[in-house]
Formats: C-alpha cells, sequence, structure tokens
C-alpha cells in the first residue's frame, strides 16, 4: 500500500510539475467548469475535458508553504500574480475523495467544496468513476430517506436512524418488505450510508432494473454510551459491540417492526456494515444469528466464531474488502465457512483499499444476493 501511494503520488507530481515552478499563470478558460462537488458560492475547483483538476485557494498573506492534498497526495501549490494559490492536477483515484491545504504545516478544508462528515467535518470531492455507473442518480422512481427518532432508555437521550423506504411503500400499504439493517463506519454516523454511500439510489436504480425486489434499509448510529462510560480514542465505549447490541435487540429493532412494515422474521432480516459496522455484524450479528438470514463483513474483518452461525436461519455470509486490503484473509474464511456447510461468498473491489468505493461495490453486490 505505501508503495503504491508513493508511486501514485510520483505519477501525480509529473501532472503537474509544469506549475512547480515560478509564478502560476492560469491557462485559457476555455474548456473549465466547476466539478459536481464545488459549493454553488465557489468557482474553484474547476475540471476540463481531460480529467485535469484545477484547484485555487486564498491563503494569509504570511503564508509561505500551500500544498494541496488530493485523495492523500500532496500536490505543490503555486502563487498566481493575484497572490491566490494553485494547483492543476490529475485525480490520484476514482469516487469519494478528500481535497484539502496544507498551510505551513497546518490542514485546513477547501472552502471551495462541499463537505461531508467523516472523522469530522471534511471537505470532499467526487470523481467520477465511469465502471461505477450504479450509483449515478438516474430518472426511474426514487424511494425515501426518513429521519426516524425513538428514545432509547439505555442512554437517556433521543436517537436517530435513516430509514430508506422503496418508491412504492406509501402506495402499497397493504404490502410488508425484507429490511437490511446498514451500519457506518468509526469515523462517521448514520447519514453516511445515504449522503456518501449513494445506498438510496443504488438501491433505487437495482429496483428499477428488476435486479432486486423492494426492501427497506435502516441506518442506525453504531455508538451507544451509557452514562459514565469512557469513550476512549475511537470515541467507542468500553463495551461498544454490546452496547450496541442491546440498544439494537431492546429498543431499535422493536422500534422499527412497530412503525414500519417490516417482514418480522430472521428470512426477511439482512446485517451488513463497513469497517465498525462490519464488525457489529461479524459479533453482534452472528451471535444473533436466529435473526438474521443474510450478513455482510465490508472491509469489518472476517467471522472469528464460525461456531455461533446457526445452520438452521443463516442463507449467506458475504466478506469483501478492497484489493489493496486483505483478500487472501476473507477467502480463507469463506473456505472455512464454506466447509462447516454454509453458503459464503467473498467481493474483492479492484485498485481500492478502505475507503467508500469499496463499499458502495460491496453493497450493490449484497444487495443483488439477499432476499433470494
Amino acid at each position: 500500500m505505501k508503495n503504491l501511494l508513493l508511486s501514485i503520488a510520483a505519477v501525480c507530481m509529473l501532472c503537474s510539475s509544469a506549475f512547480a515552478q515560478g509564478t502560476f499563470t492560469a491557462p485559457s478558460s476555455d474548456g473549465w467548469q466547476r466539478t459536481s462537488s464545488t459549493q454553488r458560492q465557489s468557482e474553484f475547483p474547476k475540471v476540463n475535458a481531460e480529467g485535469d483538476y484545477w484547484f485555487r485557494f486564498s491563503a494569509p498573506a504570511t503564508a509561505k508553504d500551500v500544498k494541496l492534498e488530493f485523495a492523500f497526495v500532496e500536490f505543490p501549490a503555486q502563487q498566481d500574480a493575484d497572490g491566490n494559490w494553485n494547483v492543476i492536477a490529475k485525480a490520484p483515484k476514482v469516487g469519494y475523495q478528500i481535497a484539502r491545504w496544507i498551510v505551513d504545516g497546518v490542514k485546513v478544508p477547501d472552502p471551495g467544496l462541499e463537505f461531508t462528515y467523516s472523522n469530522g467535518w471534511v471537505s470532499t470531492i467526487e470523481i467520477p468513476s465511469p465502471q461505477d455507473s450504479y450509483y449515478l442518480m438516474r430518472d426511474v422512481p426514487h424511494g425515501d430517506v426518513r429521519e426516524h427518532w425513538f428514545f432509547s432508555a439505555i442512554e437517556g437521550k433521543w436517537r436517530r436512524a435513516y430509514v430508506y423506504t422503496p418508491a412504492e411503500y406509501d402506495s402499497r400499504p397493504d404490502k410488508s418488505y425484507p429490511v437490511l439493517y446498514l451500519q457506518h463506519g468509526a469515523g462517521e454516523n448514520e447519514t453516511e450510508w445515504t449522503h456518501t454511500g449513494f445506498a438510496a439510489i443504488i438501491a433505487d436504480n437495482l429496483i428499477a432494473d428488476g435486479k432486486i425486489e423492494p426492501l427497506i434499509i435502516v441506518m442506525n448510529n453504531d455508538f451507544v454510551y451509557r452514562p459514565g462510560d469512557n469513550r476512549g480514542r475511537l470515541a467507542l465505549a468500553d463495551k461498544w459491540n454490546e452496547n450496541y447490541e442491546e440498544m439494537f435487540f431492546t429498543e431499535a429493532l422493536p422500534d422499527i417492526e412497530a412503525h414500519y412494515r417490516v417482514i418480522p422474521d430472521a428470512a426477511h432480516r439482512a446485517m451488513a456494515g463497513l469497517s465498525l459496522g462490519g464488525m457489529l455484524t461479524g459479533t453482534v450479528g452472528v451471535r444473533h444469528s436466529d435473526m438474521f438470514s443474510w450478513l455482510g463483513i465490508f472491509s469489518g474483518g472476517v467471522v472469528s466464531e464460525p461456531s455461533l452461525l446457526r445452520k438452521d436461519t443463516v442463507k449467506l455470509v458475504f466478506e469483501t474488502c478492497g484489493s489493496e486490503e486483505y483478500p487472501e484473509r476473507i477467502q480463507q474464511n469463506a473456505e472455512q465457512l464454506r466447509g462447516l456447510g454454509f453458503n459464503a461468498s467473498t467481493y474483492v473491489s479492484p485498485g481500492t483499499a478502505h475507503e467508500w468505493q469499496t463499499w458502495r461495490r460491496s453493497l450493490y453486490h449484497f444487495l443483488q444476493l439477499i432476499f433470494k
């Protein structure tokens, strides 16, 4: 992984070498347009038809060293005649990427970009990926994503879940649906699967294409704190998975089943998640595999205690990661599970690591395997 990033950095430095010396001279304005992630009050970043990205930043007059960090690769910036700092570079990777400035060693968001929540609020840019058209907005029937609030006696406060309902949900009051409980990662919250992962758009497109049946997706917050819990370095409670387990089965799941038309049996329940959410699936989901027939672990390790899986209910264990993570590990674990009589499959996302492009692809494939 380190060598790959160094290679990417070297190539990208060559891409921007024309702007690495002297005063920056702006290219012709022809062919440049604002990116899809450029916020409405800004003109930069821009992109051209060749896939060059032009970033501009106004740093304090005292700034000595300004760089752009783009998809975790650093590019030196050049000042133009007006004192603005500029970088033109190719995108190191596709999909959701963080882009921010480093001013005399201090990282600051790019004010020209939209902000999303990922380990705090960061400026992000979406780099088109032609092979991943499944998460693009299309002219198909679209479902709703609802903010659903419920009170947690465990935490002593109100909690929010995001709930995706398919386009037909309100027009079919006589119909009940299978449900996927979909968890986010350690640096995120319950908004991420819709705002960054495009879960609702992915589901809409798959339903419209006839590749999956309509379903409900429930996105809870992973973090559950009892009064007095030590949140620790990663903002996790001391007994993070046990806390989530109790909250989920005594509060969240009964509340969803009371307010939404879900089919309340194991064959119509799935649980999946990315990173920390995958770890929750591999612990809490596995411990309660009498409640779920479909389990998806996206970059969240593997099933470490297969003996806890119920053969009479579990229909699929799906383990995924990026090709730059640990593909051999998930493949070995799947082989072990198959040897024990379980239906286990894997997906390795090509050219990606522990990142959203891996998890968008993982969800796309998982949705087409469940509730069959």
